[in-house]
């Protein structure tokens, strides 16, 4: 707990990064809501999130029933808690704020008091919390790019998948209209012979396809 002194926020991680709130009211609200002390428009943020009460040696904080919570440190706050220069405060997921002490240098051979003159009072706590990277909020860790998919074309897929089915159709078209061809031309010559009983496949061809023969007219 600090003596005496002004005392700050500076945003860490949120919708305005290295924004600084100076604390210089007895109670200070923060939440989305324009209505509060300190405004933090994240939605992680409840519309009144959390309470600054100052007392004599500093600042306590405390959640109003938000719905992700108030950490101090890592820790969610279920009570009033004072803040010590350098503590790291949460709210919700994606928003940190580092609270600060700053007070005027005084005493023989020190700094002339006065504008300009206040020292930043941050521990090892603070550096450690600057330090210390930032937990990335769930649902947003990074994985590498899928690799690239491979082409695809339409017409090499015609002509590879195919030509092959395509000679293969013709060859059986081209054959069938040959035997069609052949065999007229073989009815057409062993009738006008009467050949018939000569040959015994022409015959049961001439039989499967109900065809007669009039032996008057075979010469």
């Amino acid at each position: 707990m600090q003596s005496g002194g002004n005392f700050r926020l500076v945003v860490r991680r949120g919708p305005q990064p290295n924004q600084v709130y100076e604390l210089n009211k007895d109670i200070l609200s923060i939440g989305r809501d324009i209505t509060n002390d300190i405004t933090i428009n994240d939605p992680e943020c409840s519309r009144h999130h959390a309470r600054l009460t100052r007392g004599g040696g500093g600042y306590t904080m405390e959640d109003l029933g938000s719905t992700n919570g108030t950490f101090v440190n890592g820790q969610r706050l279920t009570g009033a808690r004072p803040l010590t220069s350098g503590d790291l405060i949460g709210l919700g997921e994606t928003v940190s704020l580092i609270y600060e002490a700053t007070s005027m240098a005084a005493g023989p051979g020190g700094p002339p008091q006065g504008p300009g003159s206040q020292a930043t009072m941050v521990g090892a706590a603070s550096q450690d919390q600057y330090a210390r990277p930032q937990q990335q909020a769930p649902g947003y860790a990074s994985a590498p790019p899928p690799p690239p998919a491979p082409a695809y074309s339409y017409e090499d897929e015609q002509v590879t998948g195919g030509g092959t089915g395509r000679w293969i159709f013709l060859g059986c078209g081209c054959f069938i209209v040959l035997c069609i061809i052949f065999s007229v031309v073989a009815i057409i010559v062993i009738d006008s012979t009467c050949a018939w009983d000569d040959i015994p496949i022409l015959a049961g061809i001439v039989e499967a396809m109900g065809l007669e023969v009039d032996p008057a007219s075979c010469t």
